[in-house]
């Protein structure tokens, strides 16, 4: 699928050195995932996973990163909710099990389902004007798109409790401090610094990158079972043509480029 066919109103797709830039685009709601957006994610995140020129995938949003669902939108009928779960969770699961490692540059709102998101990400950089909230206790909902999966891999569980059953919302600094963030910037930075994060990871061999990132979706697991693995896909890798231009650099004290071959 042509980059230009995953383009739409509700969701900018451009691709550039190796990384797709998805920012959501329905700024009257504050990016609340409406059908169009979370669909386009979906559809988007999919046909990356087999874009050989796709290495990263950054995810923003503009002035806000994602207010949540689309709550004055939302159909609750059984049906169509579960279509709707199913959607957004596929969306999770290609970010933390796909082989393209993901950036969020948050600014202004992560909320809800959006912080959702951002803690599916394998980097998160936010703006010193960014704030997260698991808003879902708000609503009577309980959390979703992956989040009571995701949050205790970045914070203890005694925070997760508070940050999941309290709904406070969390202003970036203090975001920083438990983890929830990786690389706090200063206002009007956190795009071209999460970029330069996203080139960098472009520039890595994509099979390393891409069996680290299945491995860590499967934690825990026994000592036996991710030793078998790193004997498995170590041997793989050690016949591949990136694992000799690897070397062959290291030897000749240049950088290397790796083509996922």
């Amino acid at each position: 699928m042509l980059i230009e066919e995953l383009d739409s109103p509700a969701l900018k797709v451009e691709l550039a050195d190796g990384v797709a830039t998805l920012t959501m685009h329905v700024p009257s709601k504050r990016n609340a995932l409406t059908p169009e957006l979370y669909e386009g994610l979906a559809r988007a995140l999919a046909a990356l996973q087999d874009n050989d020129a796709c290495r990263a995938v950054l995810l923003t949003g503009g002035a806000h990163f994602c207010s949540g669902g689309d709550v004055g939108g939302l159909d609750v009928s059984g049906l169509v909710m579960r279509r709707n779960m199913q959607i957004g969770q596929q969306v999770v699961r290609t970010m933390i099990g796909g082989r393209l490692p993901v950036v969020a540059a948050v600014q202004g709102a992560a909320f809800g389902a959006g912080f959702s998101l951002a803690m599916a990400s394998d980097f998160v950089f936010a703006d010193a004007n960014a704030t997260f909230c698991a808003a879902f206790g708000r609503l009577g909902l309980t959390p979703d798109y992956g989040l009571l999966w995701s949050l205790p891999q970045r914070v203890s569980m005694g925070a997760a409790r508070e940050i999941l059953m309290l709904c406070d919302p969390i202003p970036a600094t203090q975001a920083r401090a438990l983890g929830l963030v990786d690389v706090l910037t200063e206002a009007g930075q956190v795009l071209e610094q999460a970029r330069e994060r996203a080139l960098r990871l472009a520039k890595a061999p994509p099979a390393t990158i891409a069996t680290t990132k299945a491995v860590l979706s499967r934690v825990p697991m026994s000592l036996d079972t991710m030793l078998a693995w790193e004997a498995d896909t170590q041997s793989l890798l050690a016949a591949s043509a990136d694992f000799r231009e690897g070397c062959a650099a290291f030897a000749e004290r240049r950088p290397a480029v790796f083509l996922g071959r």
